[in-house]
């Protein structure tokens, strides 16, 4: 059980200083999880909602959609287990040389879906189907690379 005051919290024999983990996340501290008991739920609800969208919406196959469903609940999963913040850099380069291939790199993977889709000839559905499923894929990418990275 984990004491807080005035920025400090105590585990067991340890004390490390508390730090808020995004502008949104209030008094939960790096080291607070969400038990794999309610993330996973969460996450494959979360999931399911997301796959059902994009199957409504956007590309009514269930293949695609269950991809993005499976993709989401994945992403979800390890943003609720580890306690990730979304909006936060988890990726930082301090040489100028690494900034702009990193920039380089984004910059090719944001405009991938619509060349893409461009090419293959997609409607406006079936591309922002895309767009949606490889947001998914990103964010899945970075979390679970995160939360290695935590574990470690």
């Amino acid at each position: 059980m984990a004491s807080c005051t005035r920025g400090w919290c105590t585990y067991g024999t340890r004390t490390e200083r508390s730090q808020r983990t995004s502008r949104t996340a209030g008094l939960r501290t790096v080291t607070e999880r969400i038990p794999a008991k309610v993330a996973l739920p969460v996450a494959g609800l979360f999931g399911a909602v997301s796959g059902a969208v994009v199957y409504q919406f956007l590309l009514p196959d269930w293949f695609p959609a269950l991809a993005t469903a499976a993709t989401y609940a994945g992403a979800a999963y390890f943003y609720l287990a580890f306690d990730i913040p979304l909006l936060e850099t988890h990726v930082e380069f301090t040489d100028r040389a690494d900034r702009l291939g990193y920039a380089v790199g984004l910059f090719g993977v944001s405009v991938g879906p619509l060349a893409l889709g461009e090419y293959v000839g997609l409607s406006n559905s079936g591309l922002t189907g895309v767009v949606v499923w490889q947001l998914g894929l990103l964010a899945f990418l970075l979390l679970s690379a995160t939360a290695a990275h935590q574990q470690s």
